[in-house]
């Protein structure tokens, strides 16, 4: 009997510990948890505010930002939001090389608390001005010796014309063709001039849009004899 009340005396303390953490952490009123941008070819960075509001009874202290990704930084605007004050959560995203879709978590977490009180998605669309599919062909032993055809496909918004692909012709042969199915802007076939050496290649597509932007996709190629 003893031992079944110490349980339960020990128990209602955490409890009461637990429970305000969670009460206070209800109260914060976010104007959003998640921003969708898309970055513009010059651009290099993209950045998303995240306000949050203390609605609340007592003053909470966000002890720090925890980010998914090296690429995203935040600057908080203060720590301490007493009731009735609002904060700012800058995050900001470095594009860098990277393309495609870019989902990025930042955990916001208040003093004496191990779980985040609340979860916001930076998701950054940065434009793939060409994208060149699959990036990787091949040839080893085991597979056909035969053609490989690539997919190529410009971001009309900004691109629209393939100036150039520079690659290797001693060990290369590419001819490219309209997509006859109309699902890409070009189709390339290539296929090595020999099988039996070792070739390492970077095949280069170059394109340009009306207003002088550039952009470049590479595609990669390997024969294993």
């Amino acid at each position: 009997m003893f031992k079944h009340l110490s349980a339960a005396f020990l128990t209602i303390p955490l409890l009461a510990l637990f429970l305000p953490a969670v009460g206070e952490a209800s109260r914060l009123d976010w104007n959003q948890t998640e921003a969708r941008i898309e970055l513009k070819p010059d651009e290099e960075e993209a950045r998303a505010e995240f306000v949050v509001t203390n609605k609340g009874d007592e003053t909470v202290r966000i002890a720090r930002v925890k980010t998914s990704c090296g690429c995203t930084s935040s600057i908080l605007n203060q720590k301490i939001i007493k009731p009735g004050e609002s904060t700012t959560i800058t995050a900001t995203f470095n594009k860098g090389k990277r393309q495609g879709l870019n989902h990025n978590k930042l955990e916001v977490f208040l003093d004496d608390q191990a779980d985040a009180v609340a979860i916001l998605q930076m998701i950054v669309q940065v434009p793939k001005l060409v994208d060149a599919q699959p990036q990787i062909v091949y040839w080893n032993s085991s597979t056909s010796r035969t053609e490989r055809h690539i997919q190529i496909k410009l971001d009309k918004r900004y691109v629209n014309e393939i100036t150039s692909i520079e690659y290797d012709h001693a060990t290369l042969t590419i001819t490219a063709e309209p997509d006859p199915d109309g699902r890409a802007d070009r189709i390339l076939h290539i296929l090595p001039k020999s099988f039996e050496t070792q070739i390492r290649e970077t095949v280069r597509i170059h394109a340009r849009g009306a207003d002088g932007i550039k952009a470049e996709a590479r595609l990669h190629i390997f024969v294993q004899p």
